[in-house]
């Protein structure tokens, strides 16, 4: 599941074209802590953005697809968590 997960994610930054709305209303996020880091990633498939913090400081944005929304999304189905209504439903 988590290389499913980073693959799709991966893969909807590098096919990103460039595209882009300025409404920035997350609904999806990771959590990962590394090396005593901590990794949060907030994306809105709404918009085709997305930031990431590193203990709290927050990184460039980035730009993807709304392919790995799926991938999110069934993977939070499956786990019986609840999906967020949003523009792209």
């Amino acid at each position: 599941m988590r290389t499913q997960l980073l693959d799709a994610f991966d893969n909807g930054i590098a096919d990103s074209d460039g595209s882009a709305a300025m409404c920035f209303n997350p609904r999806h996020g990771l959590r990962a802590i590394y090396d005593g880091k901590t990794y949060d990633v907030v994306i809105c498939f709404e918009c085709l953005q997305g930031t990431w913090f590193v203990d709290d400081v927050e990184m460039p944005g980035f730009l993807l697809t709304r392919s790995p929304q799926t991938v999110f999304d069934t993977i939070l189905t499956d786990a019986s968590i609840p999906l967020a209504t949003s523009g792209t439903h």
